[in-house]
């Protein structure tokens, strides 16, 4: 992963001994993920006990008898595999980047941190946000409204966390973090503020600097701030609100970097009956939104295996003995931004109804380490108004004498986050899980994809989404820009001059979208509207799906790729034995990874550019150079439309694809976009476009340029770096096509987004019967036994065919385990 220059400022700083009672605390001897603990005898019952069991690839089964030993050994299990990334978070959480790591550096240019989304993101902002945000009332909120399971939770994990802390001391810690000043302690408020900051990563993590860097204008002008209509119509106007910070700040959710594939498949697809879950989240490979496998369980009271963010306590991916599910990340909108009228004379006043009031007002104060290591106090003023938090973005968005913008966000009011989680992990069903999710509404950014053992499979969205009308939509985007941003990034920019704007809480669970079928339900990160290839489903707020992403859009990629992948599959034709789902061949349909999009234009786009030309074939690229085509018509003419890692012109395509803006243009396709045919359209290459052609010219001077043969494949430039070797590694366009990656080494890098936990599971008359893996491996601690093994058997299962390991789930299989180990932790 590339630093940015505050990550390695952050390594290199000199090491401050922890607080001596950090060593002294109470607590028992010994133990680590890696040798037994040795418990001192007893003198009283322990208020915490867990079991841990370790199976291969250091997956932890976590065994007690309430929620307080879950939590306990689980906190324990965690910090063994994360211990300095997690507490490296809380420093965020507290807002002390700049108190550890300095705000700025020797040029007096702010020192950053790569950011949730792949920003980079200034530590003093940062903490101006967080300090803003994350309080000691919101912490106490979240625990007040939190059932006694999730609050026992949270008290076990804290207990066990700083029990390995206890254990290692400042010096035993993971070279990452020995010795480090910033690694304390967690508390319970940190736990909470935690859980907030994952309810928000599809809304105000977005907006971090635009918040914490927020301030009136010194100069008072009065000048507008948003284009109007007449200025919009120019393209150049157009791209810059589409450039601005503000509206970037938002990409990986609007081109869904953050992505998914969710297959829900039931008896009428699978050949023994049961349900089937592909369950594939393509999530970052750095940070809190990285993942990490577990198993939790009470005997007779709740069993769940799967994987969570960092931090969150239990499974949100997963399964147990009667129904698996998975998540993608969903349309809705759960934040809206709106701007604010100023009075001429005061830019922290704004009207409202007519009438202008004053901004609300907080005080902040931040520390930051000074070069000379003494420690600088940063004083800000933070404001408010009735829509939420100011923000500004010094651009298309900046706070000026006649217009400031705020943003209300529905998830920093959603408590339920890991009473929704726990629930989810009771469900009995496909039916009770749907019942479930609607209990609490609660799920932050997701759709939920299910299948349970008896064949049912569920598609739901009971995501947190804006309680905004759809009247409140059609007379409050009102702007030019706002109708503007609606229409083509789906951004919701509201009327602040209007009381009758503004909105609290969420669309309820009665209006949201879900289906139970007997066949299949799949999303890949498109709206509700199309789950299944016969289902539309229709009329829901329009908030939740806007722009766009609106019901009746055009589907992505990797949906239409989904439905028929299944359709396929029904009907024998695609190439495997036999019709209907095995676990088996469910995992090769996956391994196959087609590129539907090339499968339903490429033949006729070579046609009409190569076939029966003569050679060279030269076509002028975008700077007018003259380009032979020839080679590269030839290797796209046997290329097999798919993206496996031997497959000469994947590369080459992925390339062209970019540069084609993904051929989402209209004017590429020969037969339009219809809502009536959803998966076949658009179809075909129009040869009125002569933009394709000239593309391709530009990817073989791309091509050139970096020293990549137009025939080479992923598994010679397509790698990752572990224990100082490459690991051929499988990915699409946003795992690897990003700033991190090393082309002039003839290398992609390391991965940004794409593939991380993954599950296939099925069910026999056994309970689950489920493989998968976690392509980053379970720690991210350098030296650990666990910081690569599973990555390198993700390249294996796509570059030899190995097999997926197996995700051992009942007392039989945990103990059967060639790698099971277990030992018992007390205090």
């Amino acid at each position: 992963m590339r630093k940015t220059k505050g990550a390695l400022r952050a390594q290199v700083l000199t090491p401050v001994a922890l607080a001596t009672s950090l060593v002294l605390l109470a607590g028992c001897g010994g133990g680590s993920g890696d040798q037994n603990p040795a418990d001192p005898p007893p003198t009283a019952a322990p208020t915490f006990q867990a079991e841990v069991r370790y199976t291969s690839y250091g997956v932890p089964h976590i065994k007690a008898e309430n929620f307080k030993g879950l939590g306990y050994g689980y906190g324990y299990a965690f910090a063994t595999d994360h211990v300095c990334l997690f507490a490296q978070e809380t420093v965020t959480l507290r807002g002390e980047r700049s108190r550890y790591f300095g705000d700025v550096d020797a040029k007096g240019m702010p020192i950053t941190y790569l950011g949730q989304f792949g920003d980079f993101t200034p530590n003093l902002s940062s903490d101006f946000f967080y300090k803003l945000l994350m309080t000691p009332k919101l912490a106490t909120s979240l625990k007040e409204a939190a059932s006694q399971e999730t609050r026992d939770l949270v008290t076990g994990f804290v207990a066990g966390y700083n029990r390995y802390l206890r254990e290692k001391g400042e010096n035993g810690l993971p070279n990452e973090c020995k010795g480090a000043a910033w690694v304390k302690p967690l508390t319970e408020e940190e736990m909470y503020w935690r859980f907030s900051q994952a309810a928000m990563a599809g809304s105000s993590m977005q907006f971090i600097n635009a918040i914490g860097s927020a301030q009136p204008p010194v100069l008072k002008t009065a000048s507008a701030t948003l284009p109007g209509a007449k200025a919009l119509r120019a393209q150049s106007t157009r791209m810059a609100v589409l450039n601005s910070p503000l509206v970037r700040g938002t990409d990986a959710v609007y081109e869904h970097m953050i992505g998914s594939n969710g297959y829900g498949l039931g008896k009428g697809v699978t050949q023994s009956g049961a349900g089937m879950v592909l369950g594939n989240p393509h999530f970052p490979w750095w940070g809190a939104l990285r993942l990490h496998q577990l198993h939790m369980t009470i005997p007779g009271q709740y069993d769940v295996m799967g994987a969570t963010l960092l931090g969150a306590v239990v499974p949100l991916i997963g399964f147990n003995k009667d129904v698996a599910w998975t998540h993608t990340f969903s349309t809705d909108n759960r934040f809206t931004l709106f701007q604010l009228k100023l009075d001429p004379a005061d830019p922290t006043r704004y009207q409202v109804d007519g009438v202008f009031k004053p901004m609300s007002k907080t005080t902040v104060s931040v520390q930051a380490l000074q070069a000379d290591g003494s420690l600088k106090t940063h004083e800000r003023t933070m404001y408010g108004t009735d829509f939420g938090p100011v923000l500004s973005d010094g651009a298309t968005f900046a706070w000026s004498g006649a217009a400031a913008f705020a943003m209300r966000d529905a998830n920093y009011g959603n408590y339920r986050l890991i009473d929704q989680a726990l629930l989810n992990g009771k469900s009995t069903s496909a039916e009770s899980l749907r019942q479930n999710l609607a209990t609490y509404n609660a799920m932050p950014w997701v759709n939920t994809m299910a299948a349970d053992r008896a064949g049912r499979a569920l598609y739901a969205n009971y995501s947190v989404a804006a309680n905004v009308s759809d009247a409140q939509l059609a007379s409050c985007v009102n702007s030019p820009t706002g109708q503007f941003l609606l229409a083509s990034r789906g951004l919701v920019l509201m009327d602040g001059s209007k009381s009758s704007c503004n909105w609290n809480g969420a669309i309820p669970a009665a209006q949201r979208p879900y289906v139970l079928r007997d066949d299949y339900i799949v999303n890949a990160n498109d709206s509700h509207w199309l789950p299944n290839d016969q289902v539309r489903l229709s009329g829901h707020p329009k908030i939740i799906a806007t722009g766009p992403v609106a019901e009746g859009a055009e589907q992505g990629e990797r949906t239409r790729a989904g439905i028929a992948q299944v359709l396929d599959r029904m009907k024998g034709s695609d190439g495997l034995a036999g019709t209907g789902f095995t676990l088996a061949n469910l995992q090769q349909v996956y391994a196959k990874s087609r590129f539907f999009k090339a499968e339903m234009w490429l033949d006729e786009f070579l046609a009409a550019t190569c076939q029966g030309k003569p050679t060279p074939i030269v076509v002028k690229d975008s700077k007018g150079v003259d380009t032979d085509i020839s080679k590269a018509c030839g290797v796209l003419a046997i290329w097999k439309k798919t993206e496996g890692m031997t497959d000469p012109g994947a590369l080459l395509f992925r390339k062209f694809y970019e540069l084609a803006g993904e051929l989402k243009d209209a004017s590429y396709w020969r037969v339009a976009y219809s809502p009536a045919d959803p998966v076949q359209t658009p179809r075909g290459f129009n040869t009125a476009n002569t933009k394709a052609r000239t593309l391709l010219a530009d990817t073989v001077q791309w091509f050139a340029a970096n020293g990549f043969a137009l025939e080479e494949v992923s598994a010679r430039k397509q790698v990752v770096i572990r224990d100082g070797a490459p690991i051929p590694f499988p990915g699409g366009r946003y795992t690897f096509n990003n700033v991190r990656g090393n082309l002039s080494a003839g290398l992609y890098g390391d991965p940004v987004y794409g593939n991380s936990y993954m599950q296939f599971v099925t069910f026999d008359a056994n309970g689950p019967v489920a493989e998968g893996l976690l392509t980053y491996s379970q720690s991210t601690h350098t030296f650990s036994a666990h910081f690569a093994d599973q990555t390198k058997l993700y390249s294996d299962v796509f570059l030899k065919g190995a097999k997926w390991a197996k995700l051992p789930f009942s007392e039989a299989e945990i103990k059967a385990d060639p790698a099971y180990r277990s030992f018992s932790l007390s205090e």
